[in-house]
């Protein structure tokens, strides 16, 4: 790329906003028009007039020393004769934990249309936006984990439509070269892989009806509600003389177990009728605008923005708590996405790889295949990290403390094969082999077990009476198993006795250290076993079947785990073939947040911290993987299971967004089970018909054997009815 960075010089402030604008001429429409645009820190792109980009780029970061750059298609913008690209950039000026500084704002621009060249250079127009404008002294920023900033917008100084193509900038400023493509302060060029954010368009709140035509005869907060938890752009249609602020909060702005707050709107009225919306997203199910006295409501609405990834997937039963809850499950999870997966949309939007892992075994059984790249991208980004530092990180891009959460690592590596497993994609153990490697080796062994690394801090899970050293050791466990296994994908044969040792190491002591009266044990607060040591322990292999009677003791009495680790409690249970008491522990874990009036998942089991938290949607994966019973037996589910769980259940209807195609499953069971299942072709599934008192099927040709009160078919790609 040739087109240089541009910028106006010393504009490197917090909470930067330009404008730049070039004009050119076609001789002709273009056939193919293709742009490579990137920016520090976000923009919008419009041409001629139109807006064909809305929140472009991602945040920066994909290791210490890079920047994303987009490719978008613009042939069908650009027309015979003069043209107008119209730029606006917000350049963050701060660092984040989901995004990594240049400290230096800058806009990278440059189009082939059909071989003439477009680039960014001092030709382009360029002013600082005056409409956006500093921060109120009074007002509390947004807290210190986010790279944004509040926005403030004075519209008795904006500029009016300078986008269009008719507007004079004849007496803007010309652009001052910054950088060069590749180098300088913004690093190696790398494509963005994640669809640009979908825009579901401009649409009215629940309530949008009961304000039109409202006029506030003194200070007045409207509560405005979405029909669920979005990422919005507030937008608004006022009358109101100059000078007037309205705030624009969402529920979630204040998180109050942390005391900090998230980000809010601020315009500044103009005289006489206006409307704006507010560049930056923010979510939450309920929008307050603060309405001065004299100003006249026209409209308040907002856009909804998100990734762009369809819900492929879908559960639901004649229970109407398990849907309710899968239902919030996915909210939680669609939320919880954008530049990256993120813990939570308000307070931190940082890509916790803890976090990470659980969306990834979500997003397998929710969403289509565009959600697999971001995953993708974050574990791109963990290499490139690693690859600078030399060390795995477990929050990254970050400006601020570079964390290292050893147990959230381990889970991460021992993900990246789970990720192999459901999609066969060889990128991601190829990309973050060495790292894993490294990572693994980094440990010392001591007694034949794991030596224990603190990292940044000791964290475990949140709650009380974790018992770490086998909790440790069982993570470490499924990360040796998971790199062995990469090892062998990718041919690294010499490396197999590095893990063959360890592995063989840690078998052979952990009943030994941590096997006590019925349960493992080492230590915790309480002098009690831990249910996540004990799931871990199953989940690893370490616990031998001989052990799971005493160990669902442990599991049926004991509730240390946050939501974070429930999941893997459940997962723990439902392997050991107890989904029934799965299923119970669902119910009461989560009876308060599935009967509370929202639309999303807590970070924890009260309604302190955020309200909208990943790690929390597990059981969305027990219901689609373990209720419906649907699982890959081989790599990108060439082989897999149709293995319903019924319980009381009556009706359960399932559809799983698998690599290989959807894979359906209906079943109804009255005095006689009906099941209807769809298999993609090019697949096989072993698919399980639960049987009335052991009475065999009924009406098929088809052959079965009979196993543990099912009867088992091998079944190819089609329709079936059973």
């Amino acid at each position: 790329m040739n087109a240089k960075w541009i910028w106006k010089q010393g504009k490197n402030g917090e909470n930067t906003w330009m404008d730049l604008v070039k004009r050119f001429t076609l001789e002709g429409a273009p056939e193919r028009a293709i742009a490579q645009i990137a920016a520090d820190s976000k923009y919008w792109l419009y041409i001629n007039g139109e807006m064909v980009v809305i929140e472009g780029g991602i945040k920066r970061g994909p290791s210490r020393n890079s920047t994303y750059y987009d490719e978008v298609d613009i042939t069908r913008h650009l027309s015979d004769g003069e043209n107008t690209i119209a730029v606006l950039v917000w350049h963050f000026g701060q660092q984040g934990f989901s995004h990594y500084s240049s400290g230096m704002g800058g806009l990278l621009f440059e189009a082939d249309i059909d071989g003439m060249i477009v680039s960014s250079d001092s030709s382009w127009k360029i002013m600082k936006d005056p409409a956006y404008v500093v921060a109120d002294e009074n007002d509390l920023k947004a807290n210190f984990r986010l790279p944004e900033s509040n926005i403030y917008y004075d519209a008795s100084r904006a500029l009016g439509e300078w986008y269009m193509p008719s507007f004079d900038t004849s007496d803007w400023d010309n652009a001052d070269v910054v950088g060069n493509a590749g180098t300088d302060a913004w690093g190696e060029l790398r494509k963005r892989i994640i669809p640009q954010f979908k825009d579901y368009g401009i649409e009215d709140y629940i309530n949008s009806a009961d304000y039109t035509g409202f006029t506030a005869t003194k200070d007045t907060v409207l509560e405005m509600r979405l029909p669920y938890n979005a990422q919005i752009t507030p937008y608004l249609k006022v009358t109101a003389p100059e000078g007037k602020r309205i705030d624009i909060k969402a529920d979630n702005y204040i998180d109050t177990l942390y005391d900090t707050q998230s980000i809010m709107a601020v315009y500044y009225t103009k005289n006489g009728e206006q409307e704006y919306e507010s560049p930056g997203w923010i979510n939450g199910e309920k929008m307050y605008y603060s309405i001065p006295a004299g100003v006249t409501v026209h409209e308040l609405k907002y856009r909804e923005t998100g990734y762009d990834t369809e819900f492929a997937g879908n559960f639901e039963c004649d229970d109407e708590f398990l849907n309710k809850l899968w239902q919030k499950s996915l909210r939680t999870l669609y939320i919880t996405m954008r530049d990256n997966f993120m813990d939570c949309p308000d307070r931190e939007r940082a890509q916790w790889w803890g976090d990470v892992n659980v969306e990834m075994q979500m997003m397998m059984y929710s969403l289509d295949e565009k959600a697999l790249l971001l995953y993708k991208k974050g574990v791109d980004e963990m290499a490139g990290w690693a690859e600078d530092s030399g060390y795995m990180l477990t929050v990254v891009p970050s400006g601020k403390n570079q964390f290292e959460l050893p147990l959230q690592n381990l889970a991460g590596i021992w993900g990246f094969w789970y990720y192999y497993e459901y999609t066969g994609d060889k990128t991601v153990p190829e990309r973050a082999y060495n790292m894993s490697k490294d990572y693994l080796l980094s440990y010392a062994m001591k007694n034949g077990l794991v030596e224990h690394k603190t990292g940044s801090w000791d964290w475990p899970d949140w709650g009380d009476n974790a018992d770490i050293a086998p909790m440790e050791n069982a993570w470490y466990y499924m990360a040796l198993t998971a790199c062995r296994s990469m090892t062998e994908l990718l041919g690294y044969s010499s490396d197999l006795p590095l893990y063959d040792e360890r592995l063989e190491s840690i078998r052979a002591n952990f009943d030994l250290m941590f096997w006590k009266d019925g349960h493992y044990y080492d230590n915790t607060e309480n002098g009690a076993p831990d249910d996540r040591a004990n799931a871990l322990a199953v989940l690893s292999g370490l616990a031998d079947k001989d052990k799971y009677s005493d160990i669902l003791k442990i599991l049926l009495t004991t509730e240390n785990a946050s939501p974070y680790m429930e999941k893997y409690v459940l997962d723990a249970l439902c392997k050991m073939g107890h989904i029934k008491e799965a299923v119970d522990r669902i119910k009461k874990r989560y009876k308060e947040m599935v009967e509370f009036d929202y639309s999303t998942l807590w970070e924890y089991w009260n309604r302190e911290g955020t309200l909208n938290h990943a790690w929390s949607g597990g059981p969305l994966i027990t219901m689609s993987k373990y209720i419906a019973g649907i699982r890959p037996l081989e790599t990108a589910y060439r082989r897999f299971e149709i293995k319903p769980y019924l319980g009381g259940l009556k009706h359960i209807k399932c559809t799983v967004p698998s690599v290989a195609g959807a894979i359906v499953l209906e079943i109804d069971a009255g005095a006689a089970i009906e099941m209807r299942v769809r298999i993609p072709e090019n697949t096989t599934a072993e698919v399980y018909l639960p049987l009335i008192n052991n009475e065999l099927p009924q009406n098929t040709e088809l052959e079965f054997t009979v196993l543990d009160g099912y009867a088992r078919f091998i079944l190819t790609g089609g329709e079936y009815r059973l």
